[in-house]
């Protein structure tokens, strides 16, 4: 099922700051989306494709599938009052009080989905959909697969010296709505870590900090709810309706394309990478991400972001 593309705005259409305004937003969504704190430094990004020589790696490979959260989480729009007002303390303090106004109203209109869903069991979903994805992937198929609920680097560190293989691959789970309610998101986030410790590490975790990461790729499914409307609440009706249904066929689907889409990630090339990401190929945005526009042999919208970015909706 095709959707409209939303092209970007390059244009602010609000006063002079508008376009430093967001610019900083996105910036922080995008930081906020990495695991990085609003402000810190780049550093070093690891490998986005897994070449072949490194598809076998000394001591074997193995994997353990996470999903930290126990429910399904609820977004806001950052409020961008403090770059309006040039920062400082009086800035900062209004941004945090509209921030927490609006966290406090999206966890009152999600409570119901929640209740809804309270069955729903994500954490098997996620086991199974990974379980599925590589079997597909001929050098990860005898890979043993654990499951956690601690994503922390303490808790990643623990397992690289738990488990006996050179490498593991993290296959992080997260999922939320957007912050009209209007699209559910599922994120994949997998990184490969290496048990042997780093040159000039410390600390054991370090062995999972992004600088030290063998690889690190994204795929994000996103799907729209039914009759969307303009209201939030009016979107957060429409997914705890009936038990949850459309939540609950959403996450399906969300999941059933993470099978496809996850085993295409681990095959990449650089060259493929390259093409994907190419300046002539469009950007657009959906469901809070944004991206280069890819062919679809099914239909639905596909983003390159980096990071597979892939948009349907429920019929």
């Amino acid at each position: 099922m095709q959707f409209p593309l939303r092209p970007l705005r390059k244009e602010a259409a609000r006063g002079p700051l508008g376009v430093k305004m967001r610019i900083a937003v996105h910036a922080g969504i995008c930081l906020a989306l990495a695991g990085l704190p609003v402000g810190s430094a780049v550093v070093a990004a690891p490998a986005g494709v897994v070449a072949e020589g490194a598809r076998n790696v000394q001591g074997g490979r193995a994997v353990q599938v996470l999903v930290a959260q126990a429910e399904i989480r609820s977004n806001i729009n950052p409020s961008n009052i403090a770059v309006a007002t040039g920062g400082g303390l009086i800035g900062g303090m209004l941004a945090a009080s509209q921030n927490a106004s609006r966290t406090k109203k999206a966890e009152g209109l999600i409570e119901p989905v929640r209740e809804a869903l309270s069955d729903f069991d994500v954490d098997g979903l996620a086991q199974r959909t990974t379980g599925a994805a590589l079997a597909r992937v001929p050098w990860l198929q005898a890979a043993p697969v654990s499951f956690s609920k601690d994503s922390s680097p303490l808790g990643k560190s623990a397992a690289l010296d738990s488990i006996g293989a050179g490498q593991i691959a993290f296959i992080e789970y997260s999922y939320d709505f957007s912050p009209d309610f209007a699209e559910l998101r599922v994120v994949a986030t997998v990184e490969f870590a290496n048990k042997a410790m780093p040159a000039a590490a410390t600390k054991p975790e370090a062995r999972v900090s992004r600088k030290n990461l063998a690889y690190s790729q994204r795929v994000t499914t996103i799907v729209a709810a039914p009759f969307v409307v303009d209201e939030k609440s009016g979107n957060a009706s429409l997914w705890a309706a009936d038990g949850g249904k459309a939540a609950r066929e959403a996450l399906t689907l969300a999941f059933a394309e993470m099978e496809e889409l996850l085993p295409r990630t681990l095959a990449l090339t650089a060259d493929q990478v390259a093409a994907m990401g190419a300046k002539t190929n469009k950007k657009s945005d959906v469901g809070g991400f944004q991206g280069r526009v890819q062919d679809s042999p099914t239909g639905e919208t596909l983003l390159w972001g980096p990071g597979f970015i892939w948009y349907s909706g429920l019929n």
